[in-house]
């Protein structure tokens, strides 16, 4: 199932927000940045709001288990999170189909690819709960 297609089946089109988790080795912090500044353009420039950030603490919380623990990060990587927001599912297959006539989006793709940790890419997409916002 391609990602467009995970956002068609969401009920809600009132916004939708991809979560991604990205394991990758401490080493390799410089450069992914310098290509994640570079497919903020990709993004911006079609109307996504993009946002990235990195794990700062690693202990559990309380009865709340730290993130790093849920996917495996050894103390030799970083942790990062990144927040796609899309206006409706439409806008996401606008997107994707973009990103894959984009030559220069997918040879960032490829790049990234060979930094992170393989394997180690979590995501989930995510549609408002209109009950409690």
């Amino acid at each position: 199932m391609s990602n467009s297609d995970n956002f068609e089946h969401q009920k809600d089109t009132s916004g939708l927000i991809q979560i991604v988790f990205i394991r990758a080795p401490k080493k390799n912090h410089d450069a992914l940045v310098n290509i994640g500044k570079q497919t903020d353009d990709f993004f911006r420039k079609h109307g996504v709001s993009k946002y990235a950030y990195r794990l700062t603490a690693r202990e559990n919380m309380m009865d709340f288990v730290n993130v790093s623990k849920t996917i495996s990060a050894s103390d030799d990587e970083d942790v990062n999170l990144e927040i796609l927001s899309y206006r409706d599912a439409k806008h996401v297959e606008e997107v994707m189909k973009a990103m894959e006539g984009d030559k220069r989006a997918n040879e960032l793709y490829k790049e990234a690819m060979e930094l992170i940790t393989p394997g180690s890419i979590v995501f989930g997409d995510f549609s408002r709960l209109n009950e409690i916002s």
